[in-house]
């Protein structure tokens, strides 16, 4: 009768010391999950951005993710309070009558003196159109609280009035004299500019790499999408991405870092001198064509 003691005589040593994958039992392996250790092969191996990833860490990761995007809207007061208005607003269009027409965008009237419109288009959408205010109020859910988090609550305000004013601003100099305009779409790009800005500083991550494709596959179909489809505020879109852009550059120097507090006012003061400037030039352009304007 064998000794159940001596089963392993004649192997070898290198054989005694085999590890194997702890899925597939009977597969050699020199790999390992970098988070938790367990041997892996390389058909459980799951690529992450140090190391590689067994399926049990990958599956605890997704699970977590949800709770991770509570987290992050939780944290972002300024973006649900830029919800709230919104919606408050997109209210007012149906129950008062005369609301949206005294908001509005419209070139003339804006060279006529009302330049308020200016700001206060950046609160309106169309009212028949309900697929206008869910999707930009989407996207600022969606890409609002990174852009928040990364910059601080004041500096985001900035961003986000400053980025939709570059819009509007945009869209007042390029657009046809008689085309109105509305919609937060000039200030969602903007926060959609800044968070290029953010992802291009992260480029050499697999999660930078990520968000930066996202952002420009995004900003590249809207944009097409407005070339193609009438009625849609191209200038608008351009310039509330690169006011966002602009402004998220000059306010940081890194994801971790800002810069001095005297270039971040520079930069908002450099913007908001900019805008300025092009909505002064447009409504002296106006009123030399229309001289009843002003």
């Amino acid at each position: 009768m064998d000794d159940p003691h001596t089963s392993d005589i004649g192997r070898t040593s290198d054989e005694q010391d085999e590890t194997y994958c702890y899925v597939h039992k009977k597969t050699p392996t020199k790999l390992s999950c970098s988070r938790c250790g367990n041997p892996i092969c390389g058909r459980c191996a799951i690529s992450a951005t140090v190391g590689q990833h067994c399926p049990d860490c990958v599956a605890e990761a997704r699970k977590s993710a949800p709770k991770v995007r509570r987290q992050i809207t939780s944290n972002a007061p300024v973006v649900m309070g830029l919800i709230a208005i919104n919606v408050v607003m997109f209210l007012g269009e149906f129950l008062i009558d005369g609301f949206t027409d005294k908001l509005v965008q419209f070139p003339p009237y804006i060279a006529d003196g009302e330049f308020y419109r200016l700001f206060t288009a950046m609160f309106l959408h169309s009212e028949g159109q309900i697929f206008h205010i869910l999707f930009n109020m989407y996207i600022l859910y969606s890409y609002g609280p990174f852009v928040e988090q990364w910059l601080g609550k004041v500096r985001f305000v900035g961003l986000y009035l400053l980025a939709g004013l570059a819009g509007s601003a945009a869209s007042y100099t390029f657009s046809a004299v008689n085309a109105s305009s509305l919609g937060a779409s000039g200030a969602i790009f903007g926060v959609v500019g800044a968070l290029g800005v953010l992802a291009y500083y992260m480029k050499g991550s697999a999660q930078g790499s990520a968000m930066l494709r996202g952002v420009l596959m995004f900003a590249g179909i809207n944009l097409l999408f407005g070339f193609i489809v009438p009625g849609i505020d191209t200038n608008a879109h351009i310039g509330g991405l690169i006011g966002g852009g602009i402004i998220a550059f000059g306010l940081t120097k890194n994801p971790r870092q800002l810069r001095p507090a005297g270039v971040q006012v520079a930069t908002y003061a450099g913007v908001a001198v900019f805008i300025f400037l092009m909505i002064v030039r447009r409504t002296n352009e106006l009123r030399t064509l229309f001289p009843f304007l002003g």
